[in-house]
């Protein structure tokens, strides 16, 4: 029996706004969405997130936080172009999702997941099940590949003692989104499923250190560029206030 339910993405980061995936000349992520989502009807919503994860050149990028439940920040949900008709055609998004987050197919790596959310108050009971098999499946494959210090853990994905955002079988362990926009409620209302993709927080980061690594960051411009385009957390505030303390005092100690 066709499913012919509706999905999308949550979006908190660079998969947003930045075209490329590995290199400049690469259009990986602008073409993921060009062919996949409905860009044009995302919908900011309400999201426990922050900037917990060094990246690569020491960059703090951002993650799910349940410490943040009380504290939400803003992301975006974008639809997908299609109705989901099938097992394979969900498989076939969450695929392409993991290649556009450099995940290349897989669901689980040893710094992220592709994870699940449910509607509960739409989806059947069936299809449901369908969809909790397929990504315990993946996580399982995944798990008899590696060895034990690369497996997939649930504590991974927390900080100190707040809840894990990612339980044992892929889901994203966090409420059904909720809109910035309450217009924007029958949209999300509608959507059976969402996707995110997870990652590892490295610490609790404070805002000043994440302030300071604005400076290194003049190619990416991950902060700002977040920022920019309206995704932001509960602590972007404070950090701005110590960024320009820490701009001001590089300026005085170069003069």
């Amino acid at each position: 029996m066709a499913w012919n339910i509706k999905g999308g993405v949550i979006i908190i980061g660079s998969l947003l706004w930045q075209d490329y995936l590995y290199k400049d000349d690469d259009t990986v992520r602008l073409d993921w969405r060009n062919s996949h989502l409905d860009i044009e009807n995302k919908i900011p919503v309400k999201v426990p997130i922050r900037y917990g994860r060094k990246s690569n050149g020491g960059i703090i990028t951002m993650v799910f936080s349940n410490q943040m439940a009380r504290r939400k920040g803003i992301g975006y949900v974008v639809p997908f172009k299609n109705a989901i008709n099938s097992l394979n055609e969900l498989l076939c998004e969450c695929i392409a999702l993991s290649k556009a987050e450099g995940m290349q197919g897989d669901f689980v790596t040893n710094w992220g997941v592709l994870a699940y959310l449910l509607n509960d108050s739409i989806i059947e009971a069936e299809t449901k099940k369908e969809i909790v098999k397929l990504f315990r499946q993946q996580k399982n494959e995944y798990q008899k590949k590696v060895k034990e210090e690369k497996k997939f853990k649930i504590s991974q994905y927390k900080v100190n003692a707040e809840r894990s955002c990612v339980t044992k079988s892929l889901k994203l362990d966090i409420n059904w989104v909720t809109p910035v926009t309450d217009s924007d409620k029958s949209k999300l209302d509608e959507l059976h499923f969402l996707l995110a993709t997870p990652t590892k927080p490295t610490d609790e980061t404070s805002c000043e250190a994440i302030a300071e690594t604005v400076k290194a960051d003049t190619k990416r411009k991950y902060f700002d560029n977040n920022r920019a385009n309206g995704i932001i957390t509960y602590d972007d505030s404070e950090i701005d206030k110590y960024k320009n303390e820490y701009w001001c005092g590089h300026t005085l100690k170069g003069t």
